[in-house]
């Protein structure tokens, strides 16, 4: 296998790739739907689909965007673009024909790789963009034919562009360079010290950076094996039982898939989780309750391990370390996300001026894996980068020992007489009701009132709850968030499951449930007079 010595000089992801390739072929990088796939099987197959783009039409610098599931053929297209000189362009098969359409113009992309299911949507949104030349099936790649030959490509080209959740605003391009993302899989697995025998095992969807770079790419920088499973939330045991089987080192979720195991499974016979050493645990606040009820409940003890990152810095920026308890502020509401990763400087500011220890502000980032820049946007670009600091936009403050406390969104703040109202302390208290699904806190102007009125809207259980059931429980909510939070909110919404919009990574959508609010778009969705 490599030398850690021959990985530590690879300028690109791909060079990588083809070390692996070379030096141990028939290792197997990851399992998907039960079939194995070798470093040199990805490595040969990435070359023909590299052939079957050139055919199409594809050459070094085009876009590739990729409409894929988790399956083998989205590395075969990712790493075929790469091995063209091409940047690939992961994108979201949850997206609609108009916003498809708006990536697909403003990008500029020259083909797109996609299957059946999704083929309709990618001919619709590429009507509008004149940069559309082909859209392809991954068998058409696999007939490429002979391999071109390999560009001479550095750290400073493009790797990816990865777009960024779109939780406070119009999903943007983060352009990443190889540079970018291996500098920050070596400082992540720095940290997590990921071994080549132990296995990862992830449901984290391919076109979000937790899914492709920190789970596929860390297995793949790593020689770990890596076991790959459809996002479906709708079946968190096939996650759970994929850990037990191979007796899983690594996985990773967002804060709401260990809270959905918690509260999906009480009947804990055929699970045994006790071969985790980190469960990773990023891409929403993660809840001082959830990691005391996930570890209690399957007899963990420091396993749940809070990271912090966001596209623009490629994935992580800080991450606790493996192996301690989670560190909770004295408030008890939120959970360290731990320090920065190696060659990973945070501060948290206001005004631009950096802000003692505790207290709050917005959270800034400089280092090696932070963006080139926003493709095509050189005004967000401005905005975003400052002196070479990446503006987050995001909520929190620093203790004194550097440890980072991430407290929601600056777009997303509630101000109610005065008073800051973060969204996720609200959240936490009303989702704590076992007959609530999952709630979401907003923010309302008031032109009668001068200020901003607090709305609780909560997905229910029981989408059939009798009168006095739902009186009661928008009583208990109003009760429980006045007692715990000092707040009585304006209006209590009990409405049915999966209303509340969220991003590809599960975020919640504030300003566009606001918005869906102020239009009246959720009437139809709301159960009884609230």
């Amino acid at each position: 296998m490599p030398g850690m010595a021959d990985l530590a000089a690879a300028p690109t992801l791909l060079e990588v790739l083809r070390l692996r390739a070379r030096q141990e072929p028939e290792g197997v990088w990851f399992t998907a739907y039960g079939e194995p796939v070798t470093y040199g099987a990805a490595w040969a197959r990435s070359l023909r689909s590299a052939a079957g783009l050139a055919r199409a039409g594809v050459g070094r610098g085009d876009l590739v965007g990729l409409l894929l599931p988790t399956c083998r053929e989205f590395f075969d297209a990712f790493f075929g673009a790469e091995a063209l000189g091409a940047v690939p362009v992961p994108l979201y098969p949850t997206l609609g024909a108009a916003a498809l359409g708006r990536i697909l113009q403003s990008s500029g992309a020259r083909a797109v790789v996609t299957i059946d299911w999704f083929r309709a949507t990618v001919e619709e949104a590429g009507r509008g963009s004149p940069a559309l030349k082909a859209v392809l099936a991954p068998d058409e790649l696999e007939a490429g034919g002979a391999p071109a030959p390999l560009p001479d490509l550095s750290e400073d080209d493009t790797a990816l562009i990865q777009y960024t959740s779109g939780s406070t605003q119009a999903p943007r391009g983060a352009v990443l360079s190889h540079r970018n993302l291996l500098a920050n899989l070596r400082a992540i697995l720095t940290r997590v010290g990921l071994a080549a025998e132990e296995v990862v095992v992830s449901w984290l969807p391919l076109y979000h950076d937790m899914g492709l770079i920190g789970a596929s790419f860390g297995s793949l920088y790593a020689g770990a094996p890596l076991i790959l499973l459809p996002p479906d939330l709708r079946n968190l045991r096939a996650w759970l039982e994929a850990i037990t089987t191979s007796r899983a080192a690594f996985t990773a979720s967002p804060d709401f898939g260990y809270r959905g195991c918690v509260r999906q499974f009480h009947d804990l016979a055929g699970l045994d989780l006790s071969s985790l050493r980190l469960a990773l645990s990023g891409g929403e606040p993660v809840r001082p309750s959830t990691v005391r009820a996930f570890e209690t409940q399957f007899g963990l003890k420091g396993v749940i391990c809070p990271a912090y990152g966001l596209a623009e810095a490629t994935l992580a920026v800080t991450m606790a370390t493996p192996g301690e308890p989670a560190r909770v502020d004295p408030s008890g509401r939120y959970v360290s996300s731990g320090t920065p990763l190696p060659g990973v400087e945070v501060r948290v500011v206001r005004d631009s001026r950096p802000l003692p220890p505790g207290v709050e502000g917005e959270i800034v980032v400089r280092g090696p894996g932070v963006m080139q820049g926003y493709l095509h946007d050189p005004v967000a670009t401005k905005e975003a980068l400052r002196d070479g600091w990446l503006q987050t936009g995001d909520l929190g403050f620093l203790d004194g020992e550097g440890h980072l406390f991430v407290t929601g969104r600056l777009r997303d703040l509630i101000v109610v007489r005065g008073e800051n109202v973060v969204p996720g302390d609200v959240e936490q208290i009303v989702d704590q009701h076992p007959a609530v699904r999952y709630s979401a806190a907003i923010g309302v102007e008031s032109d009668r009132l001068g200020t901003q009125r607090l709305i609780v809207i909560a997905e229910v259980r029981d989408e059939a709850p009798a009168r006095t059931a739902r009186s009661r429980l928008i009583r208990e909510i109003a009760r429980r968030v006045r007692a715990e939070r000092g707040l009585r909110p304006s209006r209590v919404l009990l409405v049915r499951p999966h209303t509340i919009p969220k991003t590809s990574s599960g975020k919640i959508q504030h300003r566009r449930l606001a918005e869906l609010f102020e239009t009246g778009a959720l009437r139809e969705q709301i159960l009884g007079d609230d």
